[in-house]
């Protein structure tokens, strides 16, 4: 009896023990957590002291970036993305290079429950002599270090697909439209990535479903076509800012007709203000009861982001 009772306390122990690995310091398990949250997609850092404010003409230089994914794309190594670095005269750099390359690594996964921190990745620029133009004494250039990637967002909002709105017999219905069958609004946060999806948009006609979908770019940066991989950030021009790719399907059906199409012949093209709009339609489906299932709304692009700082070239050679 004593052997039966010490293998039910192992086991239990066991289990425990794998339950307690599965859960965050918050108590919450690795499974439950929402990680399609936050408004950022690369977050760009200057480790300390690289550059330095203050550098003297004749010296190297080094310049180490940390990039940090802290949004939800990609779960695989998939990423896509380069730095640029300028602002800066030409005349004053000598011997300017990344090392490895201006492309970011493909393993840059986003935050997930297999990466809860996201990837993480330090660049490192350098130049073999900076100098002072005109051999004068000063020269204080604002270095910028701006990032351009591929990012994707997915938004899943649960929707209310009823067939028949506007029946006047009683039915206990597990979701409605609204009074009267008018419609419904769904309001919606953010889904870990720059650009979101805001709000969507709900009418049923006689023989369709009808969603309006509202995109904003939510990040501190610029959304670009996401085609421009070499082009970006420094030889854009108006046609390659602010197109989003859109995809919108229902499960059971992933063509509607979108206006803008949301392709990338009819991107869906956002504001001065960032915002941007498309209008899909649906088939209505078979069913005859009201019931709730997932509009999944994806959207592509690529988007650039950056930081910047002053530093001071001293000529004390002159």
């Amino acid at each position: 009896m004593k052997k039966e009772v010490i293998v039910v306390m192992v086991i239990l122990l066991v289990l425990l023990t794998a339950c307690s690995r599965r859960t965050n310091p918050d108590g919450e398990g690795i499974s439950q957590r929402d990680y399609r949250t936050g408004s950022q997609g690369l977050e760009l850092e200057f480790l300390r002291n690289s550059p330095p404010d203050k550098i003297f003409s004749g010296d190297d230089l080094d310049i180490l970036i940390e990039v940090r994914n802290v949004g939800a794309y990609p779960v695989t190594d998939s990423f896509d993305g380069k730095l640029e670095i300028y602002g800066f005269d030409e005349k004053s750099f000598s011997g300017e290079r990344w090392d490895g390359g201006p492309f970011l690594t493909s393993d840059l996964q986003g935050r997930s429950q297999f990466s809860p921190q996201g990837g993480r990745e330090v660049m490192q620029f350098h130049a073999d002599r900076v100098g002072t133009l005109f051999n004068s004494e000063f020269y204080n250039p604002t270095l910028v270090v701006a990032a351009c990637y591929k990012y994707r967002t997915i938004a899943e909002p649960l929707v209310c697909i009823d067939p028949e709105p506007y029946t006047v017999h009683d039915e206990e219905k597990v979701c409605t439209l609204g009074r009267g069958g008018r419609g419904k609004v769904y309001s919606l946060g953010t889904q870990g990535a720059p650009v979101a999806v805001t709000k969507v948009d709900e009418e049923i006609s006689a023989n369709n479903v009808h969603f309006g979908i509202y995109i904003r770019n939510v990040g501190r940066g610029k959304v670009v076509d996401e085609n421009v991989r070499n082009d970006c950030p420094l030889n854009l021009d108006y046609n390659d800012v602010d197109r989003v790719i859109v995809q919108a399907k229902l499960p059971y059906d992933s063509s509607p007709r979108c206006t803008p199409n949301g392709d990338y012949r009819d991107p869906v093209r956002l504001d001065e203000s960032g915002n941007g709009f498309i209008f899909c339609t649906f088939r209505k489906p078979v069913s005859k009861s009201a019931f709730e299932t997932i509009l999944q709304i994806q959207l592509d692009y690529r988007y650039m982001d950056w930081i910047d700082k002053k530093i001071e070239i001293v000529n004390i050679d002159r």
